[in-house]
């Protein structure tokens, strides 16, 4: 059986691709906000980035540096707490009654507590650790990717030549056609004799494989379909209540800006319908759909009522 789950993932697959043209590097867009703060009007120049990769590696550096900082605070917390300890003789109870008592107890607790500070911060230096290289290792196709839908294609054509192949091998093996089998790309002799060995009574690949693969299908042929149906809606730009609303394509973000921080009343609808603030981009914003448009006019058209 390991041997028949196994025999698709080492397969270099060279299938034809019609693949999306590879996009270039989005053209930095640059927006002026102008800001009423009582006597004051301030005009701010934003530069709107969405570099994945270069987000993704700030990410990374991002969960390292947290990683660094907690293990070095918690190697000074467990110094710390050896030192305190020092000035104890070694196996000197608590003195019962003594006028130290009230003392000793309260110095011995702050050593316990120093001690599972260091714990907590070195099992946060962990925690960072693994994000840091669970975000390096992650091969997940993300679609605010500026070459998602490259990324797409190509999973899809490979997905799509794995589908057939293993119809043709079942097609092969229940004629028991051996030489048949042989000419189909990638098939080896010792595929096929790991296919012709009975597993649980059957024998090529099992159906629930080629099921699951085929619904792989659907969900990437899916995720491609609302992708270029995002990439090919017009643009959204509009201002409501001095709220501007932008359909940020190339970021897949819908982004709402404010003149000034919002009311906590504001806020709070936002964070309730998905959006979350990004300082770098100055915006609340979540991904591009309809829900997220709908949310945004309608937090926006809200404030006629607020104010």
């Amino acid at each position: 059986m390991l041997a028949m789950l196994l025999v698709l993932s080492f397969f270099p697959f060279s299938f034809p691709k019609n693949c999306v043209e590879e996009k270039g590097k989005k053209d930095q867009a640059n927006r002026f906000f102008k800001l009423e703060n009582g006597r004051a009007s301030v005009t701010m120049y934003l530069i709107m980035k969405h570099d994945f990769e270069q987000r993704k590696q700030n990410r990374i550096a991002g969960a390292k540096n947290r990683a660094a900082k907690n293990e070095a605070e918690s190697e000074q917390l467990y110094l710390k707490s050896k030192e305190m300890a020092s000035v104890i003789p070694m196996g000197q109870p608590i003195i019962i009654g003594h006028h130290s008592e009230k003392r000793d107890r309260n110095y011995r607790d702050k050593i316990h507590n120093t001690m599972g500070r260091s714990v907590e911060k070195s099992n946060k230096a962990a925690y960072y650790a693994e994000k840091a290289e669970a975000i390096e290792s992650n091969t997940a196709i993300f679609s605010d990717d500026l070459e998602a839908l490259l990324k797409l294609e190509q999973k899809l054509a490979t997905l799509k030549g794995t589908q057939d192949f293993m119809k043709a091998a079942n097609k092969a093996i229940r004629k028991n056609d051996r030489e048949g089998f042989l000419t189909l790309k990638i098939a080896t002799a010792e595929m096929w004799d790991a296919l012709t060995t009975p597993h649980y009574g059957s024998i090529g690949f099992p159906s629930y494989r080629m099921s699951n693969n085929n619904a792989n299908i659907k969900r990437i042929e899916q995720r491609i379909t609302s992708l270029k149906r995002i990439a090919q809606a017009p643009a959204v730009d509009k201002t409501i209540n001095g709220v501007r609303i932008f359909g940020n394509v190339d970021a897949n973000r819908v982004q709402v800006f404010f003149e000034g921080k919002p009311a906590s009343e504001v806020i709070k609808q936002l964070k309730s319908h998905g959006f979350r603030w990004c300082r770098s981009e100055v915006a609340w914003q979540r991904h591009i759909s309809r829900d997220a448009y709908y949310w945004a006019e309608s937090i926006a058209n809200s404030l006629s009522t607020i104010n």
